[in-house]
């Protein structure tokens, strides 16, 4: 059974995620040895999450076939794993940290934030093919949204401006609105149920643009992955990477497929999706209240290295290495 599982592991890394690996460090190498500047990074960043990207997933849901019916239970299962995995992460900090709302709350994030968008997108489509652009079209179009709100009402639970909360929850929802990514998948979708007719030379233009998304956002990733260093408090946050790789996607899974019994290809989706490294928006978040940003910083980059086993072991569990 071990010799089987390692076998299949390792053929699954090298024939599937090795090209995935290999673009985004050869580009991290680029950076690192300043083969691209800083500023070079950022700008191609901007091209490819502002505009590539965008293009990508609104013609990937603008076109794709939408079943007749949403299968609402797959958010049921996949938001509910990630609010008990929050939960778990907070309490696992009020243990080793002690008392402090926003603290808990930056530690429970990076439990439970996976990034979706910047590796999620690329490898969820290069595993499971175009079918699975309407399951992460749910899952992605409120990530933030949820994860963040969440976020900001415990961290601000004790903030004397109480009516900073909902300020704070406004913002993160016209941010949302406004992004470009989020922006494309609901432009998309609302193209595809509605049946708006599309101009044919601009769908081809929009599926050209569409076979450079993986290969720029991988790109993006590692270049951008440059400006990340792990900073010390390596046990925390090799405890908040385990939570975050290991034990959210098994509770994504028990939620999809047990409780809520979603489709088996949107489950995977789901439990593929969770299994991603912690989302660069817990350093984000982070800087916000000046707390915890070298441990973010750290369970980021050690998140990365360590996803590969963590999407590789989940894969080859669900049988996807194998579709």
């Amino acid at each position: 059974m071990l010799s089987a599982f390692f076998c299949d592991c390792s053929m699954f890394i090298l024939e599937t995620l090795f090209p995935i690996v290999a673009i985004a460090f050869c580009s991290w190498l680029a950076a690192h040895y300043d083969v691209v500047k800083e500023s070079e990074v950022r700008a191609m960043e901007k091209i490819t999450f502002s505009f590539i990207l965008p293009c990508m997933l609104f013609y990937g849901t603008a076109t794709a076939e939408l079943p007749a019916q949403m299968d609402l239970a797959l958010l049921w299962g996949y938001y509910l794993a990630i609010f008990i995995l929050y939960l778990v992460g907070m309490a696992t900090a009020r243990l080793v940290y002690g008392p402090g709302l926003t603290r808990i709350s930056i530690f429970g994030m990076g439990c439970a934030y996976p990034n979706v968008t910047i590796l999620g997108i690329p490898i969820c489509l290069e595993m499971l093919g175009q079918e699975a652009y309407v399951p992460m079209f749910m899952i992605i179009a409120i990530h933030n949204l949820l994860i963040f709100s969440f976020g900001t009402i415990v961290a601000e639970l004790r903030i004397e401006e109480g009516k900073a909360i909902g300020a704070h929850v406004w913002k993160v929802t016209r941010e949302i609105l406004r992004n470009p990514i989020s922006g494309s998948l609901v432009l998309g979708a609302v193209v595809n149920l509605v049946g708006i007719p599309m101009y044919r030379p601009l769908l081809e233009s929009l599926e050209l643009l569409s076979r450079a998304g993986i290969p720029a956002a991988l790109i993006a990733l590692g270049a951008g992955l440059n400006r990340y260093r792990i900073r010390g408090e390596i046990p925390k946050a090799l405890l908040m990477v385990g939570l975050k790789l290991l034990v959210l996607p098994a509770v994504v899974w028990f939620m999809t497929s047990v409780v809520f019994q979603v489709e088996t290809l949107w489950m995977q989706t789901a439990v593929l999706l969770s299994c991603m490294p912690v989302g660069i928006s817990v350093y984000v978040f982070s800087i916000r209240y000046r707390c915890f940003e070298n441990l973010a910083a750290t369970a980021i980059v050690l998140s990365c290295m360590l996803s590969v086993f963590s999407i590789s072991l989940y894969a080859w569990l669900l049988g996807i290495n194998q579709v």
